[in-house]
């Protein structure tokens, strides 16, 4: 992904919002990485105006394709796409700061309070608010990218193969890439026969003009 036309500048001075709006993020982790998507965008796209919904989808795509966490994935590209390397670094370390800091209070405090039974009713709901949040990411994202009959085809594909075999998500990944490559050679396949066709019938009708012009 190529760096963005940004003055020096300004991208030192968007690294401030950044890192603040990666701080208020981060506490919102719960349930893992898929969960943060929706507030990420919401925050990027919609509040902020930083980046085109179009531009975030391909970010999550490409998050999703790298090891690693998808929501310090999504920070950096985020961070990297508006403000370059300090964006980048100071994205990272605003949504894992929070993280960190909450980790270490529920590690001295698990031994305390696990038991207690208003922590594990707290427990028990955020788990279904949970599921919410990935499927209005997922939602969110699939208005943007199911629009042919070759992405639907690959989400059905791919959503039964992670649900009834045990093969590696990377596979999955791979076999998208591999779709996705086959489709554009096709395409562009098909516009190169399509152009020979139209210089060969301007070829063609040049060459009886003439004939017919003599």
């Amino acid at each position: 992904m190529s760096e963005p036309s940004i003055p020096p500048i300004p991208k030192l001075l968007l690294c401030i919002p950044l890192f603040i709006t990666f701080l208020k993020i981060g506490p919102t982790t719960f349930g893992g990485g898929y969960a943060i998507l929706p507030i990420i965008d919401k925050e990027v796209t919609g509040r902020r105006q930083w980046l085109r919904e179009d531009e975030m989808s391909e970010i999550t795509a490409l998050s999703a394709a790298a090891p690693g966490g998808i929501g310090i994935n999504v920070a950096s590209l985020v961070g990297y796409r508006i403000a370059g390397l300090p964006g980048l670094l100071v994205s990272v370390i605003g949504i894992s700061l929070p993280t960190i800091v909450i980790m270490l209070t529920l590690c001295l405090g698990a031994a305390h309070y696990s038991h207690y039974p208003w922590v594990q009713a707290a427990l028990i709901g955020i788990k279904p608010t949970v599921i919410a949040l990935i499927a209005y990411a997922a939602i969110r994202m699939g208005r943007q990218i199911l629009n042919d009959k070759l992405a639907w085809i690959l989400v059905a594909i791919c959503s039964l193969l992670l649900l009834f075999t045990t093969i590696n998500p990377l596979i999955i990944l791979l076999l998208g890439a591999s779709a996705g490559l086959g489709a554009a050679y096709r395409r562009y396949r098909s516009l190169r026969r399509r152009s020979t066709k139209k210089h060969q019938a301007e070829d063609h009708n040049t060459y009886h003009s003439s004939t017919s012009a003599r």
